[in-house]
């Protein structure tokens, strides 16, 4: 009897060792209560082939409507608001970072900030003595995000502008049990030069990191563990079965013993 204990107790720790789950954990050495300086800034630039919604307000919004979108027009009433009409995704962004604006013509954004755009479009506003008193405000409306390998695959679209590794991976699922924590990979094309960049999630080095925050059409790519050979997956199943019949034949006895 002692040695059927044995025997059900060594299977039973090689089924539990068998059966677990990868756990991994986020920022392990990020200290606990104690603030940590930002040493890097969010700063999402223009790129070729985004698309910018550029909306230009003012007190008399009659003036603003030549300089907005189709679907960014006076209502009967006189008020400022989106049409009916489909809405449009923005001005192209050229090769050379130009965009076709109303009344005002090529701009050249490609290089500057969300910010600097409303900024740059406001200056030739006043200047020009369009609008003394425009308002203008900017966002990319074709921010993208690819997630692949053991993470939910897909595309995750960025609605304010600016996005960093955690938040895309929190939004597209979480990663996958068999997902190499420590090596996370984000593929970037930037000024026409494609760059891979190797994050590790368990530590808080990542915020370091140039790929931490994320830019327009990186792909993210979590790497799976390699997958168990087929002979090793029947050991487990074997072993497994086996476990659970000694645990059934040693209950059995046990009960039938008293």
């Amino acid at each position: 009897m002692r040695k059927a204990k044995l025997l059900a107790l060594l299977c039973a720790i090689v089924l539990l060792s068998a059966c677990k789950s990868q756990k991994y954990i986020y920022l392990e050495d990020m200290p606990v209560d104690r603030p940590i300086d930002i040493t890097t800034k969010m700063e999402t630039r223009i790129k070729p082939k985004d698309r910018v919604a550029i909306h230009v307000t003012c007190k008399n919004q009659a003036l603003a409507t030549p300089f907005n979108s189709p679907s960014y027009r006076l209502s009967e009433s006189g008020e400022a608001g989106i049409t009916d009409q489909v809405p449009t995704e923005g001005y192209l962004v050229d090769d050379e970072g130009y965009i076709n604006f109303p009344v005002l013509g090529r701009l050249r954004v490609g290089g500057l900030t969300m910010t600097e755009v409303s900024h740059y479009v406001k200056q030739r506003l006043v200047e020009g003595k369009h609008i003394p008193d425009a308002v203008v405000e900017t966002r990319i409306t074709n921010f993208t995000i690819y997630g692949l390998g053991a993470l939910s695959p897909g595309k995750l679209t960025v609605k304010d502008g600016h996005i960093n590794l955690l938040q895309a991976i929190a939004q597209m699922g979480d990663l996958q049990g068999r997902a190499k924590v420590q090596k996370v990979r984000v593929i970037r094309e930037d000024d026409g030069k494609r760059m891979e960049f190797d994050v590790d999630l368990t530590t808080k080095a990542l915020y370091d990191s140039p790929a931490f925050y994320l830019q327009q059409n990186d792909m993210v790519y979590a790497e799976p563990r390699k997958r168990k050979s087929e002979a090793e997956t029947k050991t487990i199943t074997y072993v497994s079965l086996l476990a659970a019949l000694a645990s059934i034949a040693y209950s059995t006895a046990y009960i039938f013993k008293r």
